[in-house]
């Protein structure tokens, strides 16, 4: 056996006469950590450029390519932590007239809260498994510190939220048929609409598309979010490419297909 000094920890180590050439370190801990030492920035063989940072949450160094040059945080919890967002009034798109018509963020989860806390059932008739509106007992535009509160929510029927918000209009229409003016951004109800509301076994709000297959017919079900921004809805896959042969078939049929180009102007000149 041949003794050898590790290059790591200088402690003493022997191996036999076959690896007197190769074998630098005492243990593969030894190892890695002179490559961690060693082999760091610039002396690593696959150094592409960059250079440490400080984390501006933890204070930790890190390092960074050209590609990332603009991190700020050594991690994600660190930016989740430490990181700014934009929110309300200080966001450079904030439009309060738009507000209102932003379904998203804290107004959906004010809605689901609301409608969750009801049991999807109207306050007023007692319908359910029908299109439900969240209704501001005070209204939204008068009073924005009420508006996410729940406390000052109250489910409705399309019906019904119809007829409070035309019972408080001053022309007082209160007539599903006409749509009245200035009413607060309601639309108008519909009796066929297939937007089914409830709640789930573990009482959250749930909404879902209820109807039929644009190529079968059969009566189909879908969360409202994924039929936003779509004309025709199908049951699968199968439907769905029925109907886009069917669609090719009648682009092809009505396509004018012309192998020979015109005459140049030169040819009709006497």
């Amino acid at each position: 056996m041949i003794v050898k000094k590790c290059e790591s920890c200088t402690k003493e180590f022997e191996v036999i006469p076959a690896r007197q050439a190769t074998a630098k370190f005492c243990s593969r801990s030894c190892y890695g950590a002179w490559k961690r030492q060693n082999f760091a920035g610039a002396n690593n063989p696959n150094f592409r450029g960059g250079h440490s940072k400080k984390c501006l949450h933890c204070s930790k160094e890190f390092w960074v390519i050209p590609a990332t040059q603009k991190r700020k945080f050594c991690s994600k919890p660190c930016a989740d932590i430490g990181g700014f967002r934009y929110t309300g009034e200080t966001h450079p798109n904030y439009r309060e007239e738009a507000r209102r018509k932003n379904r998203g963020g804290s107004h959906h989860t004010w809605v689901n809260a609301v409608l969750s806390r009801d049991q999807a059932t109207c306050q007023h008739c007692g319908a359910d498994d029908v299109e439900l509106h969240a209704h501001h007992i005070k209204s939204y535009r008068d009073n924005p510190e009420l508006r996410f509160e729940i406390s000052n929510g109250l489910t409705l029927c399309y019906k019904c939220h119809w007829e409070v918000h035309t019972a408080q209009n001053e022309k007082a229409v209160n007539s599903g048929n006409i749509l009245p003016s200035n009413v607060e951004d309601n639309p108008e109800p519909s009796i066929d609409g297939n937007i089914i509301e409830g709640v789930t076994t573990r009482g959250r709000a749930s909404r879902k598309w209820v109807g039929k297959c644009d190529w079968c017919g059969k009566v189909i079900s879908k969360r409202l979010s994924d039929i936003k921004g779509k004309t025709k809805l199908f049951c699968g896959y199968s439907c769905l490419g029925y109907s886009n042969a069917q669609r090719r078939a009648e682009l092809k049929a009505t396509a004018v297909i012309s192998s020979k180009s015109p005459a140049p102007e030169r040819d009709d000149i006497v």
